[in-house]
């Protein structure tokens, strides 16, 4: 059986888009996982039914790419966290992806298995919001425009008989504090390798309201 999935981003409708994003459960399992397309499964997030939900890349990949003097205690995990609790009864907020404007940059050829989002005003951003939603909640209509003014991507049922979301909203672009630090490459890669032009980040975080978060930025 194939995975219950929704692929989904921002397109500009005239030939660029940003980063596209993949969310999906396994057959017959609970779990929810996110990952960008683009990192061809190096790097995702897992929302286990459980409630232990956590960002990190793939075993594989880690051993192959990853340095063993960068290797920290972390392991293979960026993150590591417990479920949150629901925004509104039965409605459970598990992440946030933040588009900016100018990130919708990326030459592409149409994709048709993909949801289109919108590109954002100028100055304004885009939010992909994946939500979790329990079965004892009726939706009529949609959930994106009746719960959370937004609209919908898409959605599947789980076997329990909860509900995974994806919605959309233009929110105004959200205040960043400024970062420094250092960098640390994969195996064979170079200060050289962030002069490509269109080079893009993924930046992960916490929202203001506690919930995760991933920004998708452009280098300059």
């Amino acid at each position: 059986m194939p995975d219950l999935a929704i692929r989904f981003g921002v397109f500009d409708g005239a030939g660029l888009r940003a980063a596209t994003w993949k969310c999906w459960t396994p057959p017959g399992k609970e779990d929810v996982y996110l990952s960008c397309r683009e990192m061809g499964g190096a790097l995702k997030a897992s929302l286990h039914e459980s409630g232990a939900w956590h960002v990190a890349f793939d075993n594989k990949f880690f051993d192959a790419n990853v340095r063993q003097e960068d290797k920290s205690e972390k392991g293979r995990f960026l993150d590591k966290w417990r479920a949150p609790p629901p925004i509104v009864p039965g409605v459970q907020l598990a992440f946030r992806i933040v588009t900016p404007w100018g990130s919708v940059c990326t030459p592409h050829k149409e994709v048709p298995e993909i949801a289109q989002a919108p590109k954002p005003a100028k100055g304004m951003a885009l939010e992909f919001d994946v939500l979790i939603v329990d079965s004892t909640i009726h939706v009529s209509g949609g959930l994106g425009k009746n719960n959370v003014n937004a609209s919908l991507v898409g959605s599947y049922k789980l076997p329990s008989g909860r509900t995974g979301w994806v919605v959309y909203r233009e929110i105004p672009m959200p205040a960043l504090p400024t970062q420094t630090g250092g960098v640390r490459y994969f195996d064979g890669k170079t200060l050289e390798d962030l002069k490509d032009d269109g080079l893009k980040l993924l930046a992960f975080g916490d929202a203001p309201d506690g919930s995760k978060v991933i920004y998708d930025f452009v280098v300059s």
